[in-house]
C-alpha cells in the first residue's frame, strides 16, 4: 500500500514538474515568436489575451513579452514590472532562456537611458544563462554598441563579431543588417566596405528604405565625411522620417561650406531632439559656438555693420557742431559740482566693489571645496575600482598558474608511479610499448609537448620569457624550457623526469644558465628567477 501511496505521489510531483514551463495558450504563443519579427502582429496576439485564465508560468510569460514589446515600441518599461525577479523566478523553473531575456530587457532599457554600467552587468547576466540565438546574438550586439560608446572600439569590434553568428542562425535581416553597419564603421576601409555591402543587401531585402538610408549614411560618414550627398540624406531623415538626431551633420556640413544661415536652421532643429538628449545639449553647444565664430567672420555681414555705424556717427557729428559752444559752456559750470559728486561716487563704488570681490572670493571658495570634494570621492572610488579589478584579474593570474603547477605535478605523479612499476620488472623483460608511451606521452620529448606548454605558460606569466631572451641574448630555446620549469617551483629530480633527461644533465644545463645571464658561482638561480618575478609581479 506505502509503495502505491509512493508512485502516485511521484507521478503527481512529475506531471505538476512537466507543466511548470508549458505554454498552453495559442495566442501567447503566437505573441512570443512574432517578439521579433512583428512587434506590431505581437501586440495585438497580446491584447487578446485574458490574464486571469492565465498559469503562473504562462502569466510571467506573459509579462516578460510585454516588458519587450514595449521597450521595442516605447523605448520603456512598466513600473509594476520587476524583471530582476522575474528572472529568478524563470531560473526556478529551469528555463534558463526566459531568465537571459529577462535580463537582456533590463539592460537594453538601462542603455537607452544612458545608465551603460548597469546596462553591461545586466547584459552580462543575460549572457550567463543559456539563451536562444537571437537572444544571444542581441547581447552582445548591445554590448558593443555600449563599449563604443565608452571609446573602447577594440571590445566593441569583438563583441560585434561575437554576436554575427547568432544572429545569421536566427536569420532576422533587421538586426543582421544593423551588426554588418557596426563592423563596416569600426573596420578597416576594405573590409568596411564588404560589411556595408552586407548590411545594405539586408535592408533591400526587407524592402526597408529609412534603414537603406541609415546604412547609407554609416557608410558616406566612414569614408566620405564631407560628401554632399550625406546632406541629402540628412535632409530627408530630419525633415520626412522626424529623426533630428541627423541634424547635427547638416550643421556640420554647412557651417564647414561657411552657410551659417543654413547651419541656424538646423542648430535650431537640433536644439529640440529629446530622443538623446544628454548628446543633443552637447553637440548644440559645440556646435552653436563653431556658428558664432562663423558669423563673426562674416564678411558681408561685418561690413554692412561698419557702414551703418559710419552713417550713425557722421549725423551726430553734424548736429552737434552746431551746438557744441553751448554745450562747453553748460560742461563748464557743472564740472565743480560732478566733481564732488564724483568724489562721493568713487567711495560708494569702491565699498560695492570691496564687498562684491569679498562675496566672489567666499562663492569660488566655496565652489572649490565643493568640487574638490566631488573630485577626492571619484577619484576615490575609481581607485577602488582600479584596486578591485587588479585585485580580481591577480587572482584569476594566480589560479591560472596554479592549475599549470598542478598538472605538471599529475604528470610528475603519474610517471613516478608507472616507473616504479617497471622497476619491479626483471631487467631482461623488455618494457611493453603503451607502458614506453606513456611515459614519452607525460615528458616533454617533442616540440609539439613544448609549444602546447610554453602557450599556457605564457598565459600565465606573460612574455617573461621573451623578456629573458631579449635581455640574455646567449640564452638558448632549451635553457628557457629549464627556467620555465624552475618557475614554477621543480626541482632538478622532476625536472629530469619531465624532460628525460638525467640530473647531471640538468645540473650542467643549470651552470650554463647562470653564466649566460651573468651570475658566478656563489650566486642562486633560484634567487635570481624569484628577483624576476618579483619584477613583474
Amino acid at each position: 500500500m506505502k509503495t502505491k501511496v509512493i508512485i502516485i505521489i511521484a507521478l503527481v510531483l512529475c506531471c505538476s514538474c512537466t507543466n511548470k514551463t508549458a505554454i498552453e495558450n495559442g495566442e501567447l504563443q503566437e505573441a512570443i515568436s512574432q517578439v521579433w519579427l512583428d512587434a506590431e502582429l505581437a501586440q495585438k496576439e497580446l491584447d487578446k489575451i485574458n490574464a486571469s485564465t492565465l498559469s503562473e508560468y504562462e502569466l510571467q510569460r506573459y509579462r516578460l513579452t510585454e516588458a519587450h514589446l514595449m521597450l521595442k515600441r516605447e523605448l520603456r518599461q512598466p513600473a509594476e514590472i520587476n524583471l530582476d525577479a522575474m528572472a529568478k523566478y524563470f531560473v526556478s523553473c529551469g528555463d534558463e532562456a526566459a531568465a537571459s531575456e529577462a535580463y537582456y530587457i533590463q539592460g537594453a532599457y538601462l542603455n537607452y537611458i544612458g545608465e551603460n554600467t548597469q546596462a553591461m552587468q545586466y547584459l552580462k547576466k543575460a549572457e550567463s544563462y543559456s539563451a536562444t540565438s537571437i537572444i544571444r546574438g542581441m547581447i552582445y550586439y548591445k554590448m558593443g554598441r555600449i563599449s563604443e560608446s565608452e571609446q573602447l572600439y577594440e571590445i566593441a569590434l569583438t563583441n560585434y563579431q561575437k554576436a554575427l553568428p547568432y544572429l545569421e542562425e536566427a536569420g532576422l535581416p533587421l538586426y543582421l543588417a544593423s551588426v554588418y553597419r557596426e563592423l563596416g564603421r569600426n573596420t578597416d576601409k576594405e573590409i568596411g566596405y564588404q560589411y556595408f555591402d552586407k548590411a545594405l543587401a539586408a535592408a533591400r531585402f526587407m524592402g526597408d528604405s529609412i534603414l537603406y538610408m541609415d546604412i547609407r549614411y554609416a557608410q558616406l560618414s566612414a569614408n566620405q565625411p564631407n560628401s554632399p550627398e550625406i546632406a541629402r540624406i540628412c535632409q530627408y531623415m530630419c525633415h520626412h522620417v522626424g529623426r533630428k538626431r541627423y541634424a547635427y551633420d547638416l550643421v556640420k556640413y554647412y557651417i564647414r561650406t561657411h552657410q551659417a544661415d543654413s547651419a541656424k536652421i538646423y542648430l535650431d532643429i537640433l536644439a529640440t531632439d529629446t530622443t538623446a538628449q544628454i548628446w543633443s545639449e552637447q553637440q548644440h553647444a559645440l556646435w552653436e559656438s563653431q556658428y558664432l565664430h562663423l558669423k563673426g567672420k562674416d564678411k558681408a555681414a561685418y561690413e554692412s555693420l561698419y557702414d551703418l555705424y559710419n552713417a550713425y556717427y557722421k549725423e551726430v557729428e553734424e548736429q552737434g557742431r552746431a551746438s557744441a559752444f553751448v554745450a562747453a559752456q553748460h560742461f563748464d559750470n557743472e564740472v565743480e559740482k560732478a566733481k564732488n559728486l564724483q568724489l562721493q561716487l568713487e567711495k560708494q563704488q569702491l565699498y560695492i566693489v570691496l564687498a562684491a570681490v569679498v562675496i566672489i572670493i567666499l562663492c569660488v571658495g566655496i565652489l572649490l571645496i565643493l568640487y574638490n570634494a566631488k573630485r577626492r570621492t571619484e577619484r576615490l572610488t575609481e581607485q577602488a575600482r582600479t584596486q578591485q579589478q587588479i585585485k580580481d584579474l591577480q587572482n584569476e593570474l594566480q589560479l591560472r598558474r596554479d592549475a599549470l603547477k598542478r598538472v605538471l605535478n599529475q604528470r610528475l605523479e603519474l610517471n613516478k608511479k608507472m616507473q616504479e612499476a617497471l622497476l619491479t620488472k626483471k631487467k631482461e623483460e623488455k618494457i611493453p610499448d603503451w607502458a614506453q608511451q606513456f611515459i614519452d606521452s607525460n615528458i616533454f620529448s617533442t616540440d609539439e609537448q613544448w609549444e602546447e606548454f610554453f602557450n599556457e605558460f605564457n598565459g600565465c606569466y606573460g612574455n617573461l620569457l621573451k623578456q629573458l631572451q631579449r635581455d640574455y641574448p646567449r640564452l638558448t630555446s632549451t635553457d628557457t624550457q629549464v627556467l620555465a620549469l624552475y618557475v614554477l617551483g621543480l626541482d632538478n629530480s622532476d625536472i629530469c623526469l619531465l624532460m628525460g633527461l638525467t640530473q647531471r644533465t640538468i645540473w650542467s644545463r643549470r651552470m650554463r644558465i647562470k653564466a649566460r645571464v651573468g651570475l658566478g658561482e656563489k650566486e642562486s638561480l633560484d634567487k635570481w628567477i624569484e628577483e624576476r618575478l618579483e619584477v613583474r609581479g
